[in-house]
């Protein structure tokens, strides 16, 4: 750290270890500990696709850029280096001194060496010649064959031939190939017999010679690059958004690579060879010795049903009013609100089908940024528009890792007839609403949805998030008016309840912020509260400087970066445990009328300024109750959380007795939505309860 604000990327980096460190507890279920590993080294290989790849292109323009901790690209390039050494490290030997014994006490094992799967050399092989080598396809290097085009994230060998010296014929003397693992094709692992695995690249190394006949395989390593995944649209991007985006996405496989990892024990020479064909300096070199690419391992785990050494599945519960009088009646009652996984998300899919299927529904205009692959929301917009509605739908082409799905989907429902806007050049629209326009006796009447998560019900059993359904007017007019923005070219003026970004949301919230800090001043009470995935913005971080210098206590849950370093006034927690913390809410003082607002945006500069979003107040009482009871219990946790120290260590938080706010919020909507919550109770007993030491089931 240097002055008053944390670096970005080693608070990020910071955040991955605190998910490492997840693989390592006892108390956690064996194969949930290989997930967190897994999750780790995915994270890892998106942070060198984007943040690494940043710097290294500001580096190379030698462009005078500093991180808010004074820190050129270079200074943090080095930095990178050797905290991703050491979490490399650590993630290795958490996989094979921890990891591979508890899975083989448990009767599964992942064989890695030749040695181990000796007894089925017959059986591999007569499914190597079937089935695996069909698919292979060596791609040598050398006279007219240049070197090959290798893949992000791909699995490769590298491969140094010999060929007998006397020989005359005309085979080309080649000493190097290269041959893909097709994992795509067949998976990952294989499976030999029950409870037993071996990693395809095995296989297919063992059999190698077989592949080069009339060439001798003189070394053979395993090889992955890692390339830049940036799209960089350009702010000011004209033209075709759709078309721009696909070009990219097609010169994709042909961007700078910022890491190779190769196989420890590689021959020199080869290594050197790579790395001067593939433009990348020592530093952005990263020797491997196991299992490549451990973010394959939540595959694996998927396909080991064990009682006991996965969490116990949780049961989501179902508001009654939704299930039994219909969506449109039960918002029409009151606003509601649904904490995502713990309330079920079926009420959002039965609003969005019944909204698809109802003859009084005229229109429904939503956003989306991501969403499921086997998608209900997608299902119901499409049968919607081909019953007539009018259907407007904004799907964010640029959402990172999911242009290709985004497209498809667009495409798809613009064949059935909505009206689809790709985005905005220049704007992410991360904005999540669902707005229905409905014909009933009394008049046309809006529908609103507005959440904290996206529209994607596979992650909603996994993220933590706000539903907020209502039929305030005046909301509805703000959320109609945004909706006209991203359709048009109508700027909507300052909602009267709705915050928008990049409109007003930022000075939305530093009025509210300082707010407080006069309240404080006069010597009053100033208190904030807030959850959010990340806090970087400078000038949010400077308001709560200032506002907990006059005295306002500051209390944050900050999931990933946050740059704002703690004090007196200020602590930074961050939770970590069984569900993605994801939702964003916020709880203000004001002088003893305590307001609370839910947002789909981080406190950082990209939401406040180059990206859609929203911040909307909670009015009804008994909501802001639920609020401030869900924000009690989750700054109550003992179990998952960790708190940002002034140095940027993270420190888990000590207590007496293990409080675990997954568990506590599981507990707290169960006695709020079941008559009989004794029933239901019994889904969300504490896990630490359920396993020993040793994360074997009690």
């Amino acid at each position: 750290m240097s002055g008053r604000f944390f670096n970005r990327e080693w608070s990020w980096l910071a955040f991955n270890s605190r998910v490492l460190d997840e693989s390592r507890r006892p108390g956690t279920p064996l194969l949930e500990r290989v997930r967190f590993l897994s999750i780790s080294s995915s994270n890892l290989e998106e942070f060198f696709m984007i943040r690494v790849a940043a710097l290294k292109r500001l580096g190379a323009m030698h462009v005078p850029a500093r991180s808010p901790d004074g820190l050129e690209p270079r200074e943090q390039l080095a930095g990178i280096r050797e905290r991703v050494l050491g979490m490399v490290r650590l993630q290795y030997r958490v996989f094979h001194e921890e990891l591979l014994p508890g899975l083989a006490s448990h009767g599964i094992r992942i064989m890695l060496q030749k040695e181990e799967i000796e007894p089925w050399l017959d059986e591999l092989f007569i499914l190597y010649r079937d089935s695996i080598r069909p698919v292979l396809t060596p791609i040598s290097v050398g006279g007219t064959h240049p070197f090959p085009n290798l893949v992000t994230g791909r699995l490769y060998l590298a491969v140094s031939l010999g060929v007998d010296e006397a020989r005359t014929d005309q085979i080309e003397k080649s000493r190097l190939s290269f041959v893909e693992i097709p994992v795509r094709a067949h998976g990952r692992f294989l499976r030999l017999e029950e409870g037993c695995f071996v990693p395809l690249e095995l296989v297919v190394r063992t059999f190698l010679p077989e592949l080069f006949a009339g060439y001798s395989v003189e070394g053979a390593w395993l090889i992955k690059v890692t390339r830049d995944a940036d799209l960089d649209i350009e702010q000011d991007a004209a033209g075709d958004l759709l078309t721009l985006i696909e070009n990219k996405l097609t010169r994709m496989h042909h961007r700078s690579v910022v890491r190779l990892e190769y196989e420890q024990g590689m021959d020199e020479t080869m290594r050197l060879l790579l790395a001067r064909q593939l433009g990348v300096g020592e530093a952005d070199q990263y020797g491997i010795e196991g299992l490549f690419t451990l973010h394959d391992l939540a595959g694996f785990v998927e396909r080991i049903p064990r009682p006991g050494l996965v969490w116990p599945e949780a049961q989501a519960v179902l508001v009654r009013d939704f299930a039994v009088d219909g969506a449109f009646a039960a918002i029409a009652t009151r606003d509601r609100l649904l904490l995502h996984p713990w309330h079920s998300y079926k009420p959002v899919i039965d609003f969005i089908n019944q909204a698809a299927d109802d003859p009084a529904v005229l229109a429904i205009k939503q956003t989306l940024y991501r969403t499921s692959a086997d998608s209900a929301v997608i299902d119901a917009l499409e049968r919607a528009a081909r019953a007539g509605k009018y259907v407007s739908v904004v799907v964010e082409i640029k959402a990172r890792f999911d242009e290709r799905r985004n497209i498809a989907w667009a495409r798809r429902l613009e064949d059935a007839g909505a009206h689809v806007v790709y985005g905005l050049a220049g704007l992410k629209t991360h904005a999540k609403l669902l707005l229905v326009v409905r014909k009933e006796p009394g008049g046309i009447r809006r529908y609103l949805h507005l959440a904290t998560g996206n529209y994607n019900e596979s992650t909603a059993r996994l993220y933590t998030d706000f539903s907020f359904f209502t039929v305030d007017r005046v909301l509805g007019d703000d959320v109609a008016a945004v909706c006209n923005m991203l359709t048009g070219f109508t700027w909507p003026r300052s909602g009267a309840r709705l915050a928008v970004a990049p409109l007003d949301m930022r000075q939305k919230l530093l009025a509210l912020i300082a707010r407080e800090e006069d309240n404080a001043r006069r010597g009053g009470k100033g208190m904030i509260r807030a959850m959010m995935n990340s806090l970087s913005d400078r000038g949010i971080i400077e308001a709560l400087e200032r506002a907990a210098s006059a005295g306002v206590r500051i209390d944050l849950i900050v999931r990933g970066i946050c740059l704002l370093v703690p004090d007196r006034n200020i602590s930074v927690r961050s939770i970590v445990g069984r569900y993605l913390q994801h939702a964003r809410v916020s709880q203000f003082h004001n002088g003893g009328d305590e307001e609370f607002y839910l947002s789909s945006a981080d406190w950082m500069t990209r939401n406040l300024e180059r990206r859609v979003e929203f911040l909307f107040p909670v009015l009804d009482a008994g909501l802001r109750l639920f609020l401030k009871n869900t924000l009690d219990l989750f700054f109550r946790d003992t179990l998952n959380a960790w708190e940002l120290q002034a140095d940027g260590a993270y420190r888990r938080v000590p207590g007496r007795e293990e409080t675990d706010s997954f568990t506590e919020a599981g507990c707290l909507i169960a006695s709020l939505e079941n008559p009989a919550p004794d029933e239901v109770l019994q889904h969300f007993v504490p896990i630490r309860h359920m396993y020993t030491d040793q994360g074997e089931q009690a």
